[in-house]
């Protein structure tokens, strides 16, 4: 127990959300290089809040704790490079949204709500980064392992995906502004050349750690699984899997690395709090330790470079 007093405290302490809120703003005045990256700002601030909805709405983590969105939150900040607002940035909170409303969907006599939900919010965060898309069949398995794929959300998942793009061609069509509706899907066709050296000493020593990190927390969770309810294994598997996708999407597609890397960042963090949070014995409290000097340095050197 004195080995993990400081784990225990962080993990289920009230003081927890407000002193990462501090750090990250501390963190962002500090390394602040333009006004537009308030906006960014705001992407991250509406991702975390849908994550502890989500973490409160359906017990991802079987205890009162705010870990997951701090830990998000932090690593976020720390890594100055994703700081600089584009578009592409709005796709992370429609991503979190389009999870959270698919969750809802678990064994619903009226699934087809929260799948019109989640496949609507999975497609307008597609007119900013339109290889979301490529996340279509995860989502379409997750409704079937939620036990919410029929016809009729088979079909509202078809009617989410084409509300936006439907207005999108109306305001081309009206404008003669037809390649604005043409650009999504030839951006999603495009496949870029695997090119490792387009990615800096910082980007790659920042991705490792968190790699690490979800490396780690994900095969914990393969080996705790069974002491949580068959809902939250569903759930949290299911963010396992995504986190995977995105991994391996990530090492095929670097160029996406400041869309994608937040994305990845989502999962990795829900299983780092459910590691912390409730694994309390000597590795989990060196790890937890090491993690947090590894968050600092991590931090240090974003600023520094």
């Amino acid at each position: 127990m004195r080995e993990n007093r400081l784990q225990i405290n962080v993990a289920t302490g009230r003081m927890t959300l407000p002193v990462a809120v501090l750090f990250c703003l501390l963190i962002w005045i500090i390394g602040l290089d333009s006004w537009s990256e308030l906006g960014t700002l705001a992407t991250v601030a509406l991702t975390g809040y849908l994550m502890i909805e989500a973490n409160t709405t359906f017990s991802l983590i079987r205890t009162r704790t705010s870990l997951p969105v701090c830990i998000y939150w932090c690593l976020f900040s720390a890594l100055g490079f994703l700081h600089p607002f584009q578009w592409s940035c709005c796709a992370v909170p429609a991503f979190m949204a389009a999870a959270f409303s698919l969750f809802y969907s678990y064994e619903s006599a009226r699934a087809v709500f929260p799948v019109f939900h989640a496949f609507l919010f999975l497609s307008l965060g597609s007119l900013a980064f339109p290889q979301l898309l490529y996340y279509v069949p995860l989502f379409l398995f997750g409704a079937f392992v939620f036990r919410a794929l029929s016809v009729k959300s088979v079909f509202a998942a078809l009617f989410g995906l084409l509300v936006p793009y439907l207005f999108l061609f109306g305001h081309a069509f009206w404008h003669d502004e037809m390649p604005l509706f043409y650009a999504p899907f030839q951006e999603l066709v495009s496949f870029r050349p695997v090119v490792w050296s387009e990615v800096s000493v910082v980007e790659w020593v920042s991705w490792i750690v968190v790699m690490v990190l979800q490396m780690v927390c994900s095969v914990h969770y393969f080996q705790v699984s069974y002491q949580d309810k068959s809902r939250t294994r569903i759930f949290l598997f299911f963010w396992l899997y995504l986190s995977l996708f995105t991994l391996l999407f990530l090492l095929l597609q670097p160029c996406h690395l400041m869309v994608l890397l937040p994305i990845q960042l989502i999962g990795t963090s829900f299983l780092a709090g459910h590691l912390f949070t409730l694994t309390r014995n000597r590795f989990a409290s060196v790890f937890f330790i090491v993690m947090l000097v590894s968050s600092f340095l991590l931090t240090c050197y974003n600023l520094w470079m």
